[in-house]
């Protein structure tokens, strides 16, 4: 198993402020999810990455010159910066591109189209982050183009402590971390309201669009068999495993593991589907 760390490290009074950040976030991954598969077929999330929170001139010191950097503007609200190196928009560009990610580190800048790419990547987070937005009233994140070396964004006083926060992005091509940065005196008003709720707000039955929107694994077998141990082992690249399924029955698809679909095996475009063509439960 996998252990994400979450680090703490001097935010002991922002306990409430993160777990609203990850609450905020888990609920923009459904509108980013629709986006990334509108452009690249492939389902993708955000999460919470680690959270640390030190002086802003620190944090700067810290940033490679070469990072690329933007304006998160959370409209009436406050401004932060979004930033991330090279390598890191690499790996969601794959899913953009087609390609696969590599997993060599390059200090080589992002090309014309590549930057043009990242930033269409930064404008679906920011619009998904703007649509997860849980507190009361609208709130609108706007992002500025990207650009080079962070230093040149004095959005915050040297000494003013600032939260950084990583947006963990999960994709087809791998695992990249968006960081944000907010400064902390004004985070905690800014999630006042989405804290208070939920500490003393009835659980809510979620809305029927929500519902909607939850991802179920949907699975389509094309057959078992059965093979003794010994021949499994001998086993070589060309060799032929016959299936219990003929090719003149359908195939049964399944939702969640319990068998729900009777469907004929085809193709859309240059992917493979199914057609379904009987329903075992509504």
């Amino acid at each position: 198993m996998n252990v994400r760390p979450f680090d703490f490290h001097d935010i002991a009074a922002l306990d409430d402020t993160a777990v609203a950040i990850r609450n905020w976030i888990s609920k923009s991954t459904s509108f980013f999810s629709d986006y990334w598969v509108e452009a690249t077929g492939f389902s993708a999330k955000l999460g919470l990455g680690s959270i640390t929170t030190e002086p802003y001139e620190k944090i700067l010191d810290e940033i490679p010159r070469h990072d690329l950097c933007c304006v998160a503007e959370i409209k009436d609200r406050l401004s932060s910066i979004w930033y991330s190196s090279s390598d890191q928009f690499r790996i969601v560009l794959a899913d953009l591109l087609c390609l696969q990610a590599s997993d060599e580190k390059s200090d080589k800048d992002l090309g014309a189209i590549e930057v043009d790419l990242a930033n269409y990547f930064i404008g679906r987070v920011a619009e998904s982050i703007s649509q997860g937005w849980m507190g009361s009233g609208d709130l609108a994140v706007e992002v500025t183009e990207l650009e080079k070396d962070a230093r040149k964004l004095r959005l915050f006083r040297g000494k003013d402590l600032v939260s950084k926060i990583g947006i963990e992005v999960e994709c087809k091509a791998g695992k990249a971390t968006l960081n944000w940065l907010m400064p902390k005196q004004k985070l905690p008003a800014l999630l006042d309201d989405t804290v208070d709720k939920r500490a003393s707000a009835a659980p809510a039955t979620p809305p029927l669009e929500m519902i909607g929107r939850l991802p179920l694994e949907v699975v389509t077998l094309l057959g078992s068999a059965k093979i003794p141990m010994s021949s499994l082992a001998k086993l070589k690249p060309g060799e032929l495993i016959i299936l219990d399924q003929r090719i003149d029955t359908p195939m049964m698809t399944y939702v969640d593991g319990e068998r729900s679909f009777e469907c004929w095996p085809g193709r859309l475009g240059n992917q493979q589907a199914v057609q379904v063509t009987k329903c075992f439960n509504q």
